[in-house]
């Protein structure tokens, strides 16, 4: 990359932080091209450069927060720790995720614009099968119940996921009650494991 594609890369992530940060600030619908712009540095042409629309915008963040969120699951299968470990790092990742994901769009957004995109379908896809190799890991090393069905442990993590991404009130509840968040793991740990 020369200097002129890595200026062009800084100001377009400077853009994405931007807008990032004034959307869990404030809401979408409350934040203006002339805010992102004035604390991204640049100019609102640049961002109209970039992003043609709020609206486009929007939809490239949520792809790089998707795109973060299975670099960030990967990291987790890769590490050298207990599947048990992997699994409470995973639901406590999935579940922060999805609480920061709950500030900066709405949730009906969050719902159509996952399941509709292509990027964001493959990326949710790439997840679901980090998913799957852990539970079948799982099972391989006795922690795990043979008698529940993968399918099964997947449809109870995408239900996790329907709640925050359906339920505006989810992150709430979390904020409130921090120790809900070890609860839950623990919880799904004991209804699958042996």
């Amino acid at each position: 990359m020369n200097g002129f594609e890595r200026r062009r890369q800084q100001k377009k992530d400077s853009i994405l932080k931007a807008a990032k940060e004034l959307f869990n600030q404030y809401g979408y619908n409350k934040v203006t091209i002339a805010e992102i712009a004035q604390k991204a540095s640049v100019s609102q042409v640049s961002i109209y450069n970039f992003f043609k629309s709020k609206e486009n915008l929007k939809q490239v963040l949520l792809k790089k927060l998707l795109n973060d969120s299975f670099l960030g699951i990967k990291q987790i299968m890769g590490s050298q720790v207990s599947i048990k470990i992997k699994f409470e790092k995973l639901f406590s990742f999935k579940i922060n995720f999805l609480k920061d994901l709950i500030n900066h769009f709405r949730p009906k957004y969050i719902e159509s614009n996952i399941h509709e995109e292509k990027a964001a379908e493959e990326i949710n896809k790439k997840i679901e099968n980090q998913i799957y190799d852990l539970v079948e890991d799982g099972k391989k090393e006795g922690l795990l119940d043979n008698s529940v069905s993968t399918q099964a442990i997947s449809i109870f993590l995408e239900i996790i996921q329907y709640y925050f991404s359906g339920n505006p009130n989810a992150a709430a509840k979390f904020e409130k009650n921090p120790e809900l968040e070890k609860e839950l793991p623990a919880l799904f740990l004991k209804a699958i494991t042996k």
